[in-house]
């Protein structure tokens, strides 16, 4: 596989020698960018869990950056996250942005019960959410007329009463210094990490839902970037690709959150592992719908180790300069 980014570094050279200016790279100036001095994720919803926490499928994370607070999805049932945070003892009321990485119910279930109780305790918490293009498009079920499979839609004017922003990015952008979001990511491989019963209208067209708002967040560091994907619908090498284009074209110092392998065949375990290993995973703590097997094989693959290469577990953080801080059931 050929890094996009080589392409790049190649064409922003030709440009000096040449006097021409390339637009096709919009965000190499990205490489001069904030890069964070602290940041730690914990996980507060995931299908594993032990003790007096309780696992779903679904996923969320607290992201904390230099002093900033900011939820990536909020789980699938309404009080999960509340629930495990309050196990955990970790105090959501600095929570100022949510990033939102697709639309499924899974990962947006919490958002308005998060709301309503940090704002009990914080009447400035979670005043912006960030989705990506695609986000609010209509769907439905294949072959049926009623539109009626995508709870966001009606969600949002509720929420937006709340006092909520809805930022809709349609590229990579930066949210605070040193934190991003990808924005929708090209689907130059065949990653096909979606289902098949679902339809989106897009313009004015409906065709297979193939997730047209996946996003990633994604934390520069000194290390290489921090990145959490929801599910990885847009594929996990898709979005790291990018990712390493866009934002910061260094190895991925830790790959988080769910990659959507549960039912990946060996083959395409076996190529995701390749190419996770040409770009560069220095940390994995994947779980929600990565599946324990898949997690197991891509640690073999990256020549990674238990110290290095964990399940994502309610509980589970990373640390930057630390590692990963599993939990007993998660090594």
């Amino acid at each position: 596989m050929i890094r996009r980014a080589t392409i790049k570094n190649f064409l922003a050279l030709l440009s000096l020698v040449t006097g021409l200016t390339c637009t096709t790279w919009s965000h190499a100036n990205a490489a001069a960018g904030d890069t964070a001095t602290e940041a730690s994720v914990t996980i507060l919803s995931s299908n594993l869990a032990n003790g007096a926490a309780v696992g779903e499928w679904g996923l969320s994370a607290l992201v904390q950056v230099d002093g900033q607070c900011i939820l990536f999805d909020t789980g699938r049932y309404p009080d999960t996250v509340i629930r495990n945070a309050e196990v955990l003892n970790v105090d959501l009321s600095c929570v100022t942005d949510v990033v939102l990485s697709h639309f499924h119910f899974d990962h947006t279930t919490g958002l308005i019960p998060i709301i309503e109780n940090l704002r009990e305790i914080n009447p400035d918490a979670i005043r912006r959410v960030h989705v990506a293009a695609g986000f609010f498009a209509p769907r439905r079920v294949v072959s049926q007329s009623a539109i009626a499979a995508n709870q966001m839609i009606d969600e949002r004017s509720r929420i937006e009463a709340m006092g909520v922003e809805f930022l809709v990015h349609e590229q990579a952008t930066e949210i605070f210094p040193a934190v991003w979001v990808s924005g929708p990511v090209e689907r130059l491989h065949p990653e096909t990490n979606y289902g098949t019963a679902l339809e989106v209208s897009l313009d004015g067209e409906w065709v297979r839902d193939h997730l047209p708002e996946s996003q990633a967040l994604v934390i520069r560091t000194d290390q290489g970037p921090i990145v959490l994907l929801g599910c990885g619908h847009s594929g996990v090498v898709n979005a790291l690709s990018q990712i390493q284009e866009q934002i910061q074209d260094e190895a991925i110092h830790a790959l988080m959150g769910g990659l959507h392998l549960f039912a990946a065949s060996d083959e395409t375990l076996n190529w995701t592992a390749e190419n996770l290993k040409e770009i560069g995973v220095q940390n994995l703590m994947a779980g929600h719908c990565t599946g324990i097997e898949p997690l197991m094989r891509l640690r073999a693959g990256l020549s990674l180790n238990r110290r290095t290469a964990v399940v994502g577990a309610v509980g589970s953080r990373f640390v930057l300069g630390e590692g990963i801080f599993p939990t007993a059931i998660a090594m």
